[in-house]
């Protein structure tokens, strides 16, 4: 079955506090509370459901946010970060990417197999003409989303289990996951400030309802800020898709 899922971020609202008013001192690492999660069902079997997370986050110097197409590197203080999707890497002769057939003559390098998860996670397939070309090897970079959500299911015994989209969804049906970003939320980066306010974060998906059923489900989230920061995490109330 072909998965389809998006997502949909939008900010409620975003308060820095003026020079009339006493600044409120906050950590540099963004802190977030939980507000509210809704369910919204379009009613098609193949139309997306979307399910709407609203977070409460502060941070001292309102670093917050990327653009949708920021993918480049920046000098932050003493660290560079870069936000692009993915690192490739050149082989040891230096004329072409890492690719399997690497892995297949140098298995010092210690490459994951082309199995589940790691055929959608480490491995690129490259087609011309919808004939396979190559296959080659890459990291996701963990930087280039801002915001990260992990599902979990509740089991017989009450505890709860990580749910693997990358290992449920097998290539060539490899999900996209339901991190994502948030936009640039100060008006000045250039002029660090407190900020606080309230993140609509939407997770639009044909599966929920097909996926889960009638099983009880919670979200985990973080956010980061600019400099990699992590905030704390917290947990959605449990829930079903009904």
């Amino acid at each position: 079955m072909k998965s389809i899922w998006g997502l949909f971020i939008a900010v409620g609202f975003a308060l820095a506090m003026g020079s009339c008013f006493d600044p409120p001192e906050y950590p540099n690492e963004p802190q977030i509370e939980f507000n509210n999660l809704i369910f919204k069902e379009v009613g098609g079997v193949a139309e997306a459901d979307s399910l709407i997370l609203f977070i409460d986050f502060r941070d001292g110097d309102g670093d917050l946010g990327l653009n949708p197409n920021e993918t480049g590197c920046q000098i932050i203080g003493e660290d560079t970060v870069c936000y692009n999707n993915r690192f490739y890497f050149i082989n040891r002769e230096g004329n072409s990417f890492l690719s399997y057939e690497d892995k297949r003559n140098n298995p010092e390098l210690n490459l994951p197999d082309f199995v589940p998860p790691f055929s959608c996670t480490n491995w690129d397939v490259i087609r011309e003409n919808n004939i396979v070309q190559d296959t080659l090897y890459f990291e996701l970079n963990q930087n280039h989303y801002n915001i990260f959500v992990d599902f979990y299911v509740k089991q017989p015994d009450g505890s709860f289990k990580f749910f693997n989209f990358f290992e449920e969804f097998q290539y060539p049906n490899c999900p996209t996951t339901f991190d994502g970003r948030f936009p640039i939320l100060s008006k000045n980066l250039s002029q660090p400030g407190p900020l606080e306010g309230t993140l609509r974060y939407a997770m639009v998906s044909s599966l929920f309802k097909l996926q889960f059923s009638i099983k009880t489900v919670k979200l985990k989230i973080q956010i980061q800020d600019r400099r990699t920061n992590l905030s704390n995490e917290i947990e959605t109330p449990e829930f079903r898709f009904e």
